[in-house]
């Protein structure tokens, strides 16, 4: 029994040191294995720490090409807003120019008339300076030569009689002619002037300045102030020139008309068509201070 004892013992002390053994070693296989974890963590950081400066770099790129860009976005818009300048001013320069185009061709058709006048009057004078024939009927010549021992000259007859020249009609220039019944609008004589202007519209019905006319017809009748025709006259200039730059002006100065004709609510109507139909022009500033002056004087005469 002793001795059963003492081999346990002895079997226990060996055992130990190989359960030491074997503890440190899984010990030292967990330091290894720590010591590659902090390895691996040091490189994901060396990695980590490279990848953010990429995006560093990248992200500083991104930022000059978006400057690049708005710069050149920047600059286009310039460009296209001179181009689209340009191309405004060489249309107005083409308007202009078609304006002027159709005028020369007015007065150069004025010119052909009047050439094609002096030439008749020109075939007249020369029928009128040359001479008679002589008559060959013998007969005819004895009575002519009795008449003249008788001392009596016998009258023309036939084809020897002279007719009296006619006269062309005075030269015509579509700018001479808008010039005169413009001026006498401007000094008040609206008679003439409409005249002028109806004869010019009657004369020249192609012409480029025939919306003019008509306006100023219209304002020859308020000038003088027949209220009455020049409603009419200005209706006219709306119905036959709309969307010329004489509509609106026509519209406003009906609505003074309707004014001076006691018919208010027509005259305002007029003037909020001219702030609604043309809001950007002149007409429609001066149609927006006639309002507030109606409407001033409503309020007023209501107080």
């Amino acid at each position: 029994m002793a001795r059963r004892l003492l081999n346990l013992t002895l079997l226990a002390l060996l055992a130990l040191p190989a359960t030491a053994v074997a503890q440190n070693r899984e010990h030292q296989q967990i330091f290894a294995d720590l010591r590659i974890l902090q390895e691996q963590t040091q490189l994901l950081r060396v990695a980590v720490a490279e990848l953010v400066e990429s995006l560093k770099a990248i992200n500083s790129r991104v930022d000059e090409q978006s400057n690049l860009t708005l710069k050149l976005f920047a600059d286009q818009g310039v460009q296209i807003g001179g181009l689209t300048d340009n191309a405004r001013i060489l249309r107005e320069k083409l308007d202009a120019t078609n304006v002027s185009l159709s005028k020369d061709a007015h007065e150069m058709e004025t010119i052909r008339q009047e050439l094609g006048n002096q030439r008749i009057l020109l075939n007249q004078i020369i029928a009128l300076v040359t001479p008679p024939v002589a008559p060959t009927d013998p007969a005819a010549a004895a009575g002519t030569a009795g008449a003249a021992g008788a001392g009596v000259v016998p009258p023309p007859t036939g084809a020897n009689q002279a007719t009296p020249p006619v006269l062309p009609p005075p030269p015509q220039n579509p700018q001479r002619s808008f010039d005169t019944a413009f001026g006498d609008y401007v000094t008040g004589q609206f008679d003439m002037a409409l005249a002028g202007f109806q004869y010019y519209i009657e004369t020249f019905p192609t012409s480029p300045d025939v919306p003019k006319a008509r306006f100023h017809i219209a304002e020859s009748q308020y000038g003088k102030g027949a209220n009455k025709e020049a409603v009419t006259a200005y209706e006219q200039v709306i119905t036959l020139h709309k969307g010329t730059e004489w509509e609106p002006q026509a519209l406003y100065k009906q609505g003074l008309a309707y004014e001076k004709l006691g018919q208010i609510e027509r005259a305002k109507a007029n003037w909020e068509l001219v702030r609604k139909a043309f809001p950007d022009s002149s007409a429609a500033i001066l149609a927006t201070q006639n309002l507030a002056r109606i409407i001033k004087t409503s309020l007023s005469e209501k107080d």
